[in-house]
């Protein structure tokens, strides 16, 4: 990847993934459907579910969550036409999953919490064709939800998915509650991450990609 096309991703993935108070993507019989029409996904079945999106021509990222710590993301940016011949080559495809990580989703993470971003694993997940990105970080005051008797925000323990779809790379987001004690993710084995990261399958296996 051209270190100007990471940049230029960069700006954009620090601003939506945050989000905004509207919807720009098309909610129609429980499906969520993006503004570029590169995918839709089902709604979760969540008691009062928000939904937050945001994009411009070249990407975008929508956000679910509710008043329990439940959250589910999807960011998704366009590759450049420069990128294709990386993408077929599959080793050369991972080493872009990591730079994409690092490059750009710890970064655009980073801007959110003034404590710091911690990247607890890093891993793949898969074979072949099938093979994704499978990355663990800890991030102080991250959550979308806030402690009252703290006034500030809980921490958040996310897993994170990055993977490519027609000419798309995808970064999928499952957040770990931490409402109900602060649990170290450095802690944690791999027995105990396999909900989580079957939880991110499951939502990765939930997107129609276009």
């Amino acid at each position: 990847m051209k270190q100007t096309y990471w940049v230029c991703m960069l700006a954009l993935l620090s601003l939506v993934i945050a989000g905004c108070a509207t919807t720009k993507g098309t909610i129609s019989g429980g499906k969520y459907q993006s503004p570029l029409n590169n995918f839709s996904v089902a709604l979760p079945n969540w008691i009062n579910l928000k939904i937050r999106d945001q994009n411009d021509a070249n990407g975008g990222s929508v956000s679910f969550h509710d008043d329990l710590g439940n959250l589910w993301a999807i960011t998704y940016l366009r590759l450049s036409a420069g990128s294709d011949a990386a993408f077929i080559d599959n080793e050369k495809r991972y080493v872009a999953y990591r730079d994409y990580f690092n490059s750009i989703a710890v970064p655009a993470f980073s801007n959110r919490t003034s404590k710091g971003i911690r990247t607890v694993r890093e891993e793949f997940l898969g074979e072949g064709k099938n093979k994704i990105y499978f990355a663990l970080i800890d991030l102080p005051e991250g959550s979308v939800l806030i402690d009252p008797k703290k006034h500030q925000q809980f921490d958040a323990i996310k897993g994170l998915l990055i993977f490519d779809r027609n000419g798309f790379i995808y970064m999928v987001e499952n957040e770990m509650s931490s409402v109900f004690g602060r649990v170290d993710p450095s802690t944690l084995t791999t027995k105990q991450l396999e909900p989580l990261q079957e939880t991110l399958n499951r939502l990765k296996d939930s997107i129609i990609f276009k």
